[in-house]
């Protein structure tokens, strides 16, 4: 929708599926299913493709910006529904992360690198946005992670060991990811748990 007009504009009428959208350098960028990015061309409204497909085998693709580059975290669900971390008897797929993975667009060669390591980075993903933070800059976090909320809770995934852990505040102050200075350490009790 631009400004003045009376009703949304579809700018893709093949595809009505986007995992995310993301404004990066100035342009509003969109993920696929598939990993696939495309930014909008405000003067046309027609997605122009920007990346080749990932094809990343994921559930869902976050878009997150961290020092100047586009990353996509692919977010992978347990397959069986009895198998999954607090299984309530229904298929609650925010309840069941395996592991997720991620990749970094060189833009240069128009191709993904699958990235190991974010060093002192930490990504946080949220339903409506992603950023990430220096880790050494921040208070509670750690690098080399992903911080993440399911239904239940807020929880942290390790790329290193793959791990999942599970963080415990005090419900009364607010399960908003923004509302918390400190995730890891609250009156200097350690708020970690595995899950």
């Amino acid at each position: 929708m631009r400004h003045g007009d009376e009703s949304w504009t579809l700018v893709d009428d093949k595809n009505f599926f986007y995992d995310d959208v993301i404004v990066f350098k100035g342009q509003f960028y969109v993920t696929d299913k598939w990993g696939t990015i495309s930014w909008v061309d405000t003067s046309s409204l027609k997605l122009v493709q920007f990346s080749p497909p990932l094809c990343g085998f994921g559930n869902k693709k976050h878009l997150v910006e961290s020092c100047g580059s586009l990353y996509v975290v692919d977010r992978y669900y347990e397959s069986e529904p009895s198998r999954r971390r607090n299984y309530v008897g229904r298929a609650d797929r925010d309840a069941a992360v395996d592991h997720f993975k991620v990749y970094k667009l060189d833009e240069e060669w128009g191709t993904w690198v699958d990235v190991k390591n974010l060093r002192d980075r930490a990504f946080v993903l949220g339903n409506s946005c992603s950023f990430s933070v220096s880790a050494g800059e921040l208070t509670g976090y750690q690098g080399n992670c992903i911080y993440f909320t399911d239904i239940f809770d807020v929880r942290v995934y390790s790329l290193e060991d793959r791990s999942i852990l599970t963080i415990e505040f005090d419900p009364c102050v607010g399960k908003s990811l923004c509302s918390h200075a400190s995730w890891g350490r609250i009156g200097g009790q350690n708020l970690f748990r595995n899950i």
